[in-house]
């Protein structure tokens, strides 16, 4: 596989019952790295079930009818292997790293817990209490209550308004028959599919496919879900919380991950706030030093994701000023678009990172199922992610920022101390040029703390504010 080829010599096994398999021989290492990726994620939950497909996660390890609670991790240790999973908004996943002389026990107790998990009550009430603690510090971490509320303002409509960890109130509530029925629907060959990648025989890897896999039935396909309505105006509020730093969190509407304006998105990303070259770590951190940290997260999913901006104040920085001095440099984007050598650097750091992820079996096997799972063209979008990127032009550039980057179309969160006022609103001034320039734009169309997370990046593992690995 060549950089200029970016699509590694996949064999594709498909099963009449749906399920589906990706494989990759790849030496020199007799190493192997599978993944089951299930098609469930927080997105699938009715109401009142919310946090279900994180709390099942958790209970995948609790025991099937062939492998007893403690066997999955006790058998990965005593081969000297790893496992973990993982649970977002769009996807569930179950990973290992074996020796390539004994990985096929992976494939055995993939199949086993597919449809055999025993989800037992008591295990069940144990671990309630396990993931009731786990969501208790995620409420103590002062990114994720803002980062959360501010995907709940943009998503109104959409399953993506709830976090992925789910609501107290529903997990408290939550009992072991409904996740035994919540299993039933979901978890099937043709809700799943698997990579693997490493030393392995491909004809007696997808044989062995067929034996494990291929009698299990099929569950209910996967509904789509109600379609997010467009913001109608800027949505504001304000958190009082427990912390004594004030924080920014603003969101913007996006797309779909791997559609092209996706792309764009992240070179716009990397420019606005992901890295001490961006526009708002030279102004706000360095230049005005009103910030200990500022990032930005263009986090595209299955269905139309968000663009986040998140500031960390420094004490004593005047909120409305911060605001103001965001809102001024994203109409400067719009305006004046990327710099070029900014653009050629931004690239470059882009296809390094993008390269980067083929160092390991596992990275490759997790950007393959990343992009099988929410690419429109699945795994084959690799070979065209590059040439995209390259592609780009500094006009489209600015033609995307001016789509999606309008504060009309906005949440805007602010987390301040307790002790604090209660509300944060932009300050009563006259706008900056720049800022005139972008209404004036808008008008005429009429229209966690984390870094980017790109398809240079594969877009592997769950958000740290959203939810995560057991």
């Amino acid at each position: 596989m060549s950089e200029t080829n970016m699509l590694p010599d996949v064999e594709v096994v498909e099963l009449d019952n749906g399920f589906k398999a990706l494989l990759v021989e790849r030496g020199p290492l007799p190493v192997v790295a599978s993944v089951l990726w299930y098609r469930v994620g927080a997105r699938d939950e009715r109401t009142t079930e919310t946090g279900v497909s994180h709390f099942l996660e958790h209970m995948m390890f609790k025991g099937t009818d062939r492998f007893a609670k403690g066997q999955i991790d006790l058998q990965t240790s005593k081969m000297g292997g790893s496992n973990n999973a993982f649970t977002d908004n769009d996807s569930t996943a179950y990973y290992f790293s074996l020796a390539a002389d004994r990985w096929e026990t992976a494939l055995e107790i993939e199949a086993s817990r597919m449809r055999s998990c025993l989800l037992d009550p008591a295990e069940f009430a144990s671990e309630k209490n396990v993931v009731l603690e786990e969501l208790a510090m995620g409420e103590d971490d002062p990114w994720r209550p803002l980062y959360q509320a501010t995907e709940s303002m943009l998503f109104q409509v959409h399953p993506y308004h709830h976090p992925v960890i789910g609501y107290r109130e529903d997990l408290e509530r939550l009992s072991a028959r409904q996740m035994r029925d919540y299993y039933a629907r979901h978890y099937g060959p043709n809700r799943a599919f698997l990579v693997v990648v490493g030393a392995i025989d491909r004809a007696r890897t997808a044989q062995r496919i067929r034996e494990l896999f291929g009698p299990m039935p099929r569950v209910d396909e996967r509904q789509a879900p109600l379609r997010e309505p467009p913001p109608a105006g800027e949505r504001r509020a304000t958190l009082r919380t427990p912390h004594s730093v004030t924080r920014l969190c603003i969101g913007f509407p996006t797309c779909r991950m791997g559609e092209r304006d996706d792309y764009a998105l992240d070179v716009l990303a990397h420019d606005l706030g992901n890295s001490k070259n961006s526009r708002l770590y030279k102004r706000l951190v360095l230049k005005e030093e009103l910030v200990t940290d500022v990032n930005v997260i263009n986090e595209t999913r299955q269905d139309p994701g968000a663009l986040f901006v998140l500031c960390e104040l420094r004490d004593g920085a005047p909120p409305e000023r911060v605001e103001q001095a965001v809102r001024e440099e994203i109409a400067g984007l719009v305006d004046e678009g990327v710099d070029k050598r900014d653009f050629a650097r931004i690239r470059t750091q882009i296809r390094a990172s993008f390269l980067f992820q083929d160092e390991s079996v596992l990275d490759m096997a997790m950007k393959l199922g990343r992009f099988e799972a929410g690419a429109p063209e699945g795994y084959k979008t690799l070979a065209t992610v590059l040439p995209t990127y390259e592609s780009l032009t500094a006009k489209e550039l600015r033609e995307v920022a001016a789509r999606y980057l309008s504060f009309h179309r906005a949440a805007v969160v602010w987390a301040v101390p307790a002790a604090a006022p209660a509300t944060v609103g932009k300050k009563k001034s006259k706008p900056s040029r720049a800022a005139r320039g972008a209404k004036a734009k808008s008008k005429a169309k009429g229209k966690g703390k984390g870094k980017t997370r790109s398809k240079s990046k594969a877009k592997t593992g769950a958000n740290s504010k959203r939810g995560g690995s057991r």
